[in-house]
Order: C-alpha cells, then sequence, then structure tokens
C-alpha cells in the first residue's frame, strides 16, 4: 500500500528556518521552458479563453433553454357531436400524437374534451388542473370567453369556428382585441414565466385587465388536423421569441386579420418548417445537434393590426428571417387598406434585401401589385388558385428554405443549386468569381445559414462587407480572398460539429473526424477531438514558420456500433465467460458486423486508398489515474490490395479483432485491477490515417514517438518540467512497444541524448505487400525492422535567412478587424500561402537527426509547444504521441501529426511531499536499493516478499522462459494478496527480450515496488521505460518504480544488492530463473517525489536513522557553510 508520510524529526536537531529554506529552494518549481514569442503568445491566448469560456455556451449547449415554455395541457371544449366532426378519422389526441410523432417533435399535449361550459369552468378551477391553452368552439365564445378571462387573464384562447358563417357572429369585443392588441402582446409574453407561478396573472387582474387584454385568436376549421399542430406551435412561439431570439433563433412575420386565410397558412408554413428542421437535422449531425435543430427552427408571429406588427418588427429586427403581410388590416384601430403597403415600404427601407411578400385580394395587374414590386417586394393575390403553392415558393425559395440557387450574376443564367453544406462547399470552390461577388452583395449566404439555424455562421457572412472588407493594397476588390474566406468558415463551422458527424454520406471531405453511430468516441477519440479544435482555432499550421502541426484524418465508429455488433451477434455473455484468449478470438472471428457499417466502410475506402492505423477507443481508454495504454489492439493495415472488396473484408477483420480485445485476458485483468467490470466497457473504434509515404514497398515516417510534459529521466543540469521526447525511426511503435532502437532527450537539453547511435537505430515501417494476418494474430507480419539505411533524413534544408513573402507583408491585410476578430488569410488565400522561405539547395539534402532536432526543424521547440497547449487545455500533465514528415519539396513545410493526447501521472509536489525531502543515498551496508531516478512518493509499506532475477540467471535468449515464470508467480502472489518488490537486471517491458524482460502488463500487475539495474560488470546500459504503454500503467497506479545504475556513470553511487537477496532463504513459489523470497519484517521503502531519489533499506537498518539524520545534517551543514562538494 502506497501512503504519503510526514517526516519524522530526525534525532540531530537542525534550525527548522534554515531546513525549511533548504526545502523551499529545492521544491521551487522551475520556470517554464522559454519558447518564441509566436507560440509564447498562442498558449497566452488559449489559456484567456480558457478562463473565459464558462462564460461563452454555444448554442448547442443550450439547446435544452430554447423552446422552455410549451403547451402540455389543452382543454377543448366542444359538443359531442362536433367533436365527431373534428375527430373524423380518428381521436383528436391519437392524430396530434401521430403529427408530432412524424414532425420528430417534442412530446405532444394532452387533451382533455368537455362538452360544456360548466364542466370546463369547473376544471379549470381545479387545484393543479395547470392548462396552457383552452379551445373553445365559437358558438361558445360570447359567454364562456369573459368567464375564462375573468378566472385567469393571461390563459391564450383559441377560438375554432366551424364554418365561414359562424365568422359573422363573431363577439365585436374580439374583433377589437383583435385589431388594437399591442398591450396585449407584453402581457402574453410576461406571463407564465415559470409552471406554478401565479403572480403574473394577479398582475393582470390588479391592473383591470378587459377582454381587449385577453389573449383571443378566432380560427377557422377547414377539415385539416394539422391546424391544431400551428394552434399549439403558434402560442409556444409566441411565449419563447423573447429569449429564444437571444440566442439567434429566427422570426417569420405573419400579418393578416382575415381568420380564414392565416388559418390557412399556419399549415403551410409550420409543415414547411418543419420539413426544413427535418432535412437538415439528417444531413451530418448527431442526436444532440439534430435536437438543437428542431428546437431553433424560425418562429412564426402573427400579428393582426399594424401597431403590433411594427412594434414586433423593431424588436426582432436582427432576427426577422421573412414578411409575409396582408395589405389591408387595422391601424390606429380602424382598417386601412394600404396600412401593408406602408410597413412592407418601412421593412424595406431598413432592410432592402429582406424577402417580403405582400398579398391581397387586387389582381396581379392592379395598382397594389405594381407597388409592392417596385419596393422589391413579392406580391401574390388571395383570388388565386395556386396562393399556397406561391406561399411554399416564396418560403422556399426566397426565404431559402430549399436549395441555395447559384447564378452567373449577370444574365441569370443559373449554374447550379446546393441543398447541404457539403455541396456548397464543392460548388462554391469552383464558381466564377462574378458570381461569387453577385451573391455576396445579395447576402445569400448568411439568408441561407439562417434558414438552416446554423446562427454563428450566419452572422459572420452577415456582418462581413464585400467589397470594404476584401480591398487589397493597390485598392483592387479581392473576391478570391471572399471565396476562401468563405470555404475557411464554413469547414471550420463544420469541423466544430465533427464529432457528432452519423451520416457519413453526407460528411466533407475536408472534415478531420466523422462519426459514424451514435454514442461516445471514447477516450482516444475526445483526445483527438480536442486536438483538432486547437489546430482549428489557433491555426497551429502556421505558428511554425517551416513546421505544420495538424492531426491525420480520422472515421470514427462510435460506441453504437459497438453495442449493436455486440447485441446482434449475442456476445456479450460468451465472451464474458470465455476461457482464454483463443475462445474469444473465436467468438469474434465468426461474428459480423452490421450490413449498414459494412456499406460506410465500403464508402469510407472507395476515397481512402493510404495506409490505416486501425485503433482502440475505448471509454476507460487514456483516463486520468487509468489509462489502459496497451491494453487493447491496434491493427495496421496496408490497405493496399487492388479489389475494394478485400480492402473491406480486411479492414472489417481489423475493427472485430479491436472489439476482441475488450473482453481478452489482459484487458480483464487490467479493469478488474481499476475496479471497472468488463461489461461496463465499451469500445469504439478509430480509423487512422497513417502518417508516412512509401519507399520501395513499405510505409513509415521520417520518425515517430512520444513526447511527455514531465521528464522522469532528466539530464544533469536538466528540469523535469520542461518535458521529454523518445523517438524512433520510422513508425513511434518502437516507443511505446519497449523496443531498446529509442532515442530520449530533455526537450530543454536536446543536445544531451541518450540511447543508441543514430547509425544503429533500425527503421520501424509497414509491409505493404504484406498478406493480412488471420484474426487470431497481430499485425506483426506488416510491421517490420528494415536496416537503419532505410531511413528517410532527407529534405530541402533552410537557409539561414528568413524572407517574407512580398504578398505576405503588403498584400494581404492580415489585421483588419471584421466583425470583432482578426481575419488571418491562411494558406491558399490568394498569393498568401506562398513559402517565406527559400531553399539551401535545390535537390533534397541528407541530414542528421541532431541537425533535424536543432536546426532544420526544432522539433524541440514544436514539441514543447503542444506539451504545453495540451496541459493547460487538460489541467494536468499529458503524453503526446507526434510522427514527423521531413518536407520533400521547396515550397512545402515539415509536417507534425499529433496522432494521440492523454493525462500523464505528475510528481507529487503537495505539502506531504516536501515534507519527506532526503537527497543522501546510503550504500550496500545499508540499503539493497538506493537508487537516484525512482518514482512515487512516500512510503511502500507492508512489502515483505521479494521476487528476482539474479544478474548470473540471466539469459537474453530465455528471456520469453524468465517472463513466464514471472507471470506464474505474480498470479500466486496476488491470489494471496502479497503485495512484492520485483527487481532484475535490463529493462522490463522490453518488447523484444534483448535489453530485459518482455512481460506485459497483467503478469507483473500484483507488484508493489519495481526495480530495474544495468547488468554488473558489463555497462550495458538500461534504455529508458519512459513513453511505452508499460511505463504510463505502471505510472497510473503509483507503483513505486526506480532504475539503477551500478556503473556510477551519474556521479552518484547507486546500490542492487543481489548478493543481499542471495543470502536469504528461497521460497516455494520460485521457479528455475526467477527467485522469490521473503522477509520476516516488511522492507522499509522510500521514495522522495521531489528529488528522485529512493531507497529500499536493509532489516536493521532504519530509514531514519541511516538516511534522515545523515540527510538532515548535510542540509544544516550545506546551509551554514556552502556546499561540502
Amino acid at each position: 500500500m502506497l501512503t504519503r508520510l510526514s517526516r519524522r524529526p530526525p534525532r540531530l536537531g537542525a534550525p527548522s528556518a534554515l531546513l525549511g529554506a533548504s526545502f523551499r529552494a529545492l521544491c521551487t518549481p522551475p520556470p517554464a521552458l522559454r519558447l518564441d514569442p509566436v507560440l509564447e503568445s498562442t498558449i497566452s491566448r488559449f489559456k484567456r479563453a480558457s478562463q473565459t469560456a464558462a462564460d461563452e455556451t454555444s448554442l448547442v449547449e443550450i439547446f435544452s433553454k430554447l423552446q422552455a415554455r410549451r403547451v402540455k395541457k389543452v382543454l377543448l371544449l366542444c359538443s359531442d357531436y362536433d367533436s365527431y366532426t373534428i375527430e373524423e378519422e380518428g381521436v383528436l389526441s391519437e392524430v396530434v400524437y401521430h403529427e408530432y410523432a412524424q414532425l420528430n417533435l417534442r412530446t405532444p399535449p394532452i387533451i382533455e374534451r368537455v362538452s360544456s361550459m360548466e364542466k370546463a369552468i369547473a376544471r379549470l378551477k381545479e387545484p393543479g388542473s395547470q392548462f396552457d391553452l383552452v379551445v373553445t368552439l365559437m358558438r361558445y365564445a360570447n359567454s364562456f370567453v369573459t368567464r375564462v378571462h375573468q378566472h385567469d387573464p393571461s390563459l391564450p384562447i383559441a377560438l375554432l369556428a366551424m364554418s365561414r358563417s359562424e365568422m359573422s357572429a363573431l363577439d365585436p369585443r374580439v374583433g377589437l382585441n383583435q385589431s388594437t392588441s399591442v398591450n396585449k402582446r407584453l402581457l402574453w409574453e410576461s406571463s407564465k414565466p415559470a409552471e406554478n407561478d401565479v403572480a403574473p396573472q394577479r398582475a393582470l387582474a390588479r391592473s383591470g385587465s378587459t377582454l381587449n387584454d385577453a389573449w383571443i385568436w378566432p380560427f377557422l376549421w377547414q377539415g385539416n388536423t394539422s391546424l391544431f399542430t400551428g394552434i399549439f406551435k403558434l402560442v409556444e412561439d409566441r411565449l419563447n421569441t423573447q429569449v429564444d431570439c437571444n440566442y439567434g433563433v429566427q422570426v417569420i412575420l405573419l400579418v393578416e386579420d382575415s381568420v380564414k386565410f392565416y388559418s390557412s397558412y399556419l399549415a403551410v408554413l409550420y409543415g414547411e418548417l418543419l420539413k426544413q428542421s427535418m432535412a437538415i437535422a439528417n444531413e451530418t449531425m448527431g442526436s444532440k445537434e439534430k435536437l438543437m435543430r428542431l428546437y431553433s427552427r424560425p418562429k412564426v408571429l402573427l400579428c393582426t393590426n399594424f401597431e403590433e406588427a411594427l412594434d414586433i418588427y423593431q424588436r426582432y429586427a436582427d432576427n426577422v428571417l421573412g414578411v409575409i403581410t396582408d395589405v389591408g388590416f387595422p391601424r390606429n384601430g380602424t382598417h386601412d387598406e394600404k396600412a401593408g403597403l406602408s410597413l412592407a415600404a418601412t421593412i424595406l427601407e431598413e432592410r432592402p434585401l429582406l424577402p417580403l411578400m405582400v398579398q391581397s385580394a387586387a389582381s396581379e395587374d392592379s395598382d397594389v401589385a405594381a407597388r409592392a414590386r417596385a419596393m422589391g417586394a413579392k406580391y401574390a393575390t388571395k383570388g388565386s388558385s395556386s396562393l399556397l403553392n406561391e406561399l411554399r415558393k416564396f418560403i422556399y425559395e426566397d426565404m431559402n428554405f430549399g436549395p441555395l440557387v447559384f447564378t452567373d450574376g449577370m444574365s441569370g443564367r443559373q449554374l447550379g443549386s446546393v441543398s447541404t453544406v457539403s455541396e456548397l462547399l464543392d460548388t462554391w470552390e469552383q464558381l466564377p468569381l462574378k458570381s461569387v461577388e453577385y451573391h455576396a452583395r445579395r447576402c445569400d449566404l448568411s439568408k441561407w445559414f439562417f434558414a438552416r439555424s446554423e446562427f454563428q455562421l450566419a452572422k459572420r457572412f452577415r456582418a462581413s462587407n464585400y467589397p470594404a472588407h476584401f480591398i487589397d493594397a493597390q485598392g483592387q476588390q479581392r473576391p478570391d480572398w471572399l471565396r476562401n474566406w468563405i470555404l475557411a468558415e464554413a469547414r471550420a463551422n463544420r469541423n466544430k460539429l465533427a464529432s457528432d458527424v452519423e451520416n457519413v454520406r453526407y460528411a466533407d471531405p475536408s472534415m478531420p473526424i466523422v462519426r459514424l453511430g451514435s454514442g461516445a468516441l471514447g477516450g482516444k477519440g475526445r483526445g483527438l477531438r480536442f486536438l483538432n479544435s486547437l489546430v482549428d482555432d489557433y491555426g497551429l499550421e502556421n505558428v511554425m514558420p517551416d513546421v505544420c502541426i495538424s492531426v491525420p484524418r480520422c472515421f470514427v465508429l462510435a460506441t453504437g456500433v459497438y453495442d449493436r455488433f455486440i447485441e446482434d451477434n449475442d456476445l456479450l455473455v460468451p465472451a464474458l465467460n470465455a476461457a482464454d484468449d483463443s475462445e474469444v478470438n473465436a467468438l469474434f472471428a465468426q461474428a459480423v458486423l452490421p450490413d449498414d457499417v459494412m456499406a460506410e466502410l465500403h464508402t469510407y475506402l472507395a476515397s481512402m486508398t493510404k495506409p490505416l492505423a486501425v485503433r482502440s477507443s475505448s471509454l476507460f481508454e487514456d483516463a486520468f489515474l487509468r489509462p489502459f495504454a496497451g491494453v487493447y489492439e491496434t491493427v495496421l493495415l496496408p490497405n493496399a490490395s487492388p479489389s475494394i472488396a478485400t480492402r473491406v473484408k480486411e479492414l472489417a477483420t481489423a475493427v472485430r479483432k479491436v472489439y476482441a480485445s475488450t473482453y481478452k485476458q489482459e484487458a480483464r485483468l487490467y479493469a478488474e485491477s481499476t475496479g471497472t467490470r468488463p461489461e461496463e466497457e465499451k469500445m469504439a473504434v478509430i480509423l487512422q490515417e497513417l502518417v508516412g509515404a512509401e519507399h520501395e514497398g513499405y510505409f513509415y515516417p521520417t520518425l515517430g514517438g512520444v513526447a511527455n510534459s514531465i521528464d522522469f529521466y532528466p539530464p544533469d543540469g536538466g528540469e523535469p518540467s520542461h518535458g521529454c521526447a523518445q523517438v524512433s525511426l520510422g513508425l513511434g511503435s518502437a516507443v511505446v512497444d519497449g523496443m531498446p532502437s529509442v532515442q530520449h532527450f530533455n526537450l530543454g537539453m536536446p543536445n544531451k541524448v541518450t540511447g543508441p547511435d543514430e547509425a544503429a537505430m533500425p527503421v520501424t515501417a509497414l509491409h505493404l505487400a504484406a498478406a493480412a494476418a488471420p484474426f487470431a494474430f497481430s499485425d506483426s507480419d506488416a510491421k517490420v525492422q528494415l536496416p537503419p539505411e532505410f531511413s528517410v533524413m532527407r529534405t530541402f534544408p533552410r537557409t539561414a535567412t528568413v524572407e517574407a513573402a512580398p504578398e505576405a507583408a503588403s498584400a494581404v491585410p492580415l489585421t483588419h478587424d471584421v466583425h470583432g476578430e482578426q481575419v488571418v488569410f491562411k494558406l491558399g488565400y490568394g498569393e498568401a500561402g506562398k513559402a517565406s522561405r527559400k531553399p539551401a539547395v535545390s535537390t533534397l539534402s541528407r541530414i542528421s537527426l541532431q541537425q533535424l532536432l536543432h536546426s532544420e526543424v526544432n522539433l524541440p521547440q514544436a514539441l514543447a509547444f503542444m506539451l504545453r497547449l495540451c496541459s493547460a487545455g487538460l489541467g494536468c500533465p499529458v503524453e503526446l504521441e507526434f510522427a514527423l514528415k521531413l518536407r520533400k519539396s521547396a515550397e512545402s513545410k515539415h509536417e507534425l501529426h499529433i496522432l494521440q493526447v492523454r493525462p500523464q501521472q505528475e510528481i507529487t509536489s503537495s505539502a506531504a511531499a516536501r515534507a519527506l525531502r532526503f537527497k543522501y543515498l546510503p550504500g550496500e551496508q545499508y540499503s539493497a536499493v538506493a537508487s537516484s531516478r525512482a518514482m512515487g512518493h512516500g512510503s511502500f509499506e507492508g512489502i515483505c516478499d521479494v521476487v528476482y532475477v539474479s544478474p548470473h540467471d540471466y539469459d537474453s535468449a530465455k528471456s520469453e522462459s524468465i517472463a513466464r515464470e514471472i507471470s506464474e508467480l505474480n498470479r500466486k502472489l496476488r491470489e494471496e494478496g502479497r503485495r512484492y518488490l520485483l527487481m532484475a537486471p535490463g529493462r522490463w517491458g522490453n518488447a523484444d527480450g534483448t535489453k530485459g524482460i518482455p512481460v506485459k502488463w497483467f503478469d507483473i500487475d500484483g507488484a508493489g515496488f519495481i526495480v530495474e539495474s544495468t547488468f554488473p560488470g558489463k555497462g550495458d546500459e538500461v534504455p529508458l521505460s519512459q513513453g511505452s504503454h508499460f511505463f504510463q500503467n505502471i505510472m497510473s497506479f503509483g507503483i513505486g518504480y526506480a532504475t539503477v545504475d551500478t556503473t556510477n556513470a551519474n556521479e552518484v553511487e547507486e546500490v542492487a544488492d543481489y548478493s543481499f537477496l542471495n543470502s536469504l532463504p528461497r521460497q516455494r513459489h520460485g521457479g528455475t530463473l526467477v527467485r522469490h523470497v521473503q522477509l520476516e519484517t516488511p522492507l522499509e521503502i522510500v521514495v522522495d517525489g521531489v528529488s528522485r531519489r529512493g531507497v529500499v533499506m536493509k532489516p536493521g537498518s532504519p530509514f531514519d536513522l541511516y538516511v534522515g539524520q545523515v540527510d538532515a545534517f548535510i542540509a544544516l551543514q550545506e546551509s551554514q557553510f556552502g556546499s561540502l562538494g
């Protein structure tokens, strides 16, 4: 068990102030590694944005606030006979419910019918009745409306006339209500702010509210039950507009006093609105985004007089999407035959491009029609047999609910139309510049995006001003800049929704993450989504002059696909009960992916012909303190077959391999050790484009590796907090798999490299011609080690001087402020994308790894920048996997691809850590182990058992046998609940067994403290473990870890006393190659997590006496006389 101790007072006393000062000096964190000012500025911007992010909530995140006030319960007053007329084809509640279900609307209201006024009033007065709307037949209006209004002045009342003749009997007070109703609108919107709140009703009653202020709307029944859905939505829209418009929701203004016509219009308007919402919701969005689209559809606001219409327009002018107005309606309390034209003139004077339709009984060639068209409005005659179709056409074309039609801007010739954002991106990129200018001046793009409820993008396009914002230094209008800016903005907006993409067919090829299925993206997927947001929001492609930082494109099978696969093949119980991994393989080899998933994989591979990494991304993977690093399967696919059917089959097999790894022994044991249940795990799968290029039939990058925020093995003078990197030539799997062919360097001191010489480093590559491995085997046949001469350390070296491109310096307005943000023209914006450096030579030149690190790429600077940026985002130290491609043309940049990010265990810096401090290491007389490179913190208690391999018994040819013996010992001791000290020469978890013992995580998961040492007398260096999956798991479980260099190369005498262990009696659990000894009392194991000192004291040599007191005395001497060394 690992506990943190406060250090007991040493017997040799020392002034606490002096010791405290010494400790504070040792524990003060060093300054962060200083980066290029541009990189420092980017980190600062990110931190500021993170601090204010809580106040900036996107529409998707607040969708539950939209449409907050709903019609939940309706009281319907009609006779038994009239109910048959209304219901006709079925019970009204069922008809409405069916319509709501078809349109994916929220839960429909409960409709309660009563047959008499007395029953209706009685139900309204019952405690807790909480009706939101009353619908009554027109014939009951005269007396019933007054009684309802007296009971609740704020309750909306819909009067339903069964025929046009009933309209003539309308109470004059209702007519007055419709003609003078500005004040009532404000009362309506302020009523019922929350459930069970009766304050507004009392306020209305005290104010002497009359029937003129009542919420009364007459409607004409014309045999269409959709009228009821329209009434319910009309009431909800009026209640929610005031709040929802603050989030960008749009408004359609309907000005009409004719009950007959607005009753007909409602079905058309809401039908088109809801069809539009459904159409775009199926395009490229997940469940949350779909709901947002439905909730944020445009509101329909019905006005029946001039004052109300003008008041609503002025209040919501920026949100008005379109206006449909009659010509004659009440103004100043009396009917005005020209009120509609006056309203249209007022609105179009302010917004001349706003879609506006005027309709009246006058003919198409009347003076009214001519005046409407002259001011820029559309006109429709109410006497037309196709009036409703004309209304639909206006909504579809002018309000941009349908496809966006592009013309040449001169003759009106159509150049094409687009229905989705993906189609828009493809078409806009090829559109002639004259057409680009024409549609920009008309604000067509902003209208189209507003109609699609993509408010943020629509607002940015509306706020931009062409040509004013797109003029170069010579005063020339630049429609090419405009086109590229719009493409970049649209793509960036789509990328922000990338993790919610569910329909692959609608996904834009430029999107970095495409998601198939519902559910979660898993741990790796979360990290990739975060990385993509950094690249997009902070322009990481251009923060360094010669390095483009990016993330490979990914296709994610979300956990919903895994759930379906497991359920369809009935795998859960058999997989959980499988006796061993071979049985799991047999189960999953016979299973099949769903047909629609196979079809989507076929679609994906039709355009993806590069090699792929098929990677696990489980729910628990890459979580803080339980990373599951290397526990699940990753399959590398050449994806090189000329037959797409073969490639799809190989990909499906790889996906099933990843799924199967969820239930294998290593994963199940790991899950149990973290306290999670295997059946709670769900697996997403990431298909990630492999970074690299083909070389003589092999595919690999220049180099790959892992970078860490904390360097657990810093060189002399190096700071752990500066971070480090481990690199290998070719694929970075050599690092994460624990191969010895890896170089390690501190990012603050990259000139001090540990590891093999570059000339001795093999190249890890993917063999493109390798046949697909059988299901029970990994991709090891495809992944090969090539001789060092296959290294691709060749590039176009840069010059020592930097020359800015002339157009970047003069022609591109990099600081021009548009709608509150800087417009930064990235690559592809006119000529601004040209390379800003000239190559030193005109041909490829070979460079060394040291040249790459220090001059050509400055990889340490780039990695330190990404580590600090990601640490600020995750709130903890991080580990990055990366791959680097050197540029192969003079005009291009080097490519640094970030493949993964996950939290990293950090060095303890608490008060307890600062209290338990020591630097002195005892010799063999008192300690069995003494290390200056230990990890963990505190006292590791309760360890009496030691499992070790004597250097004299170690034979690299028998490393596999040694690993099996250790695994068996680990199993027995774990079953007995005994933690143990594990010790051997070489590196633990070494993949090939040449420099250590190739154990897996589950082979040693019962250990409490682990020691690795050099080989006595041989001087062989122990390859550093940092960066491997094995190392990450050890750190996450808080297992103590120490590396001992018995050659004293670090100028510190370290101890690994195997002879002491050999002197102890061996226990029954030991094997022929592995020894097991047991002490009568627990070992005293102490680690200082700050100074990195760690000791295992011998029995009879207490830590306080032989380390604590000596260290305190040394600290006292140094404080008084300076260093004794």
